[in-house]
């Protein structure tokens, strides 16, 4: 009798396995095909990052989504001064260097109390030709006391990325505003 109970619980057992890997397997193929995670791999992240501190602001962006380039933008609050730290991903040195200066950009007197704001965003400029290029980002520096904000990007050459050249230039403004009305600002 053992021999034959023991045979029973065996092929129940065996039973309950089948029946579960169906279910698992039915389980998790339909959470595949309702998008409730991504099978395939390897998965691609896209992050961008900003901080701040009291006198110095720095923000990532994507300069070339093809080619895996990314920009390390440094705003110095005291200076003025911003760069734009070029990455090259085929040997992870700096490919170049592009320089601006908020200060004068802004219209801000020289060694005044400004209250400097970072980000950059993502710009798609469409009929891009040779080996010249624009990025693929934009850094806007606000100044929270006057309400004056800038856009900046810069142009490179992606052949010179390609062969491990430094180059270097200006951070171009292409936008440039005022975000409040003339005379306003907070109290402390």
């Amino acid at each position: 009798m053992k021999s034959k109970f023991a045979k029973v619980v065996a092929a129940m057992t065996a039973l309950v396995f089948v029946a579960a890997a169906a279910f698992l397997g039915t389980y998790f193929g339909n959470q595949a095909s309702q998008g409730s995670f991504d099978s395939e791999l390897p998965v691609v992240l896209k992050a961008d990052s900003a901080a701040a501190g009291k006198s110095l602001s720095m923000a990532t962006g994507i300069v070339d989504q093809d080619r895996g380039v990314e920009g390390l933008f440094v705003l110095d609050h005291l200076s003025g001064n911003i760069q734009c730290w070029v990455t090259n991903p085929r040997n992870g040195n700096i490919a170049g260097v592009y320089t601006g200066n908020a200060n004068k950009d802004l219209e801000l007197s020289k060694g005044g109390d400004s209250d400097f704001v970072m980000v950059v965003g993502e710009i798609n400029v469409i009929g891009q030709r040779g080996n010249v290029v624009p990025a693929g980002c934009i850094c806007y520096v606000g100044d929270g006391n006057s309400g004056k904000v800038v856009g900046y990007t810069f142009s490179y050459d992606k052949q010179l990325i390609n062969r491990n050249g430094k180059q270097n230039g200006p951070l171009n403004v292409i936008a440039k505003g005022v975000a409040r009305e003339s005379g306003m600002r907070r109290d402390n």
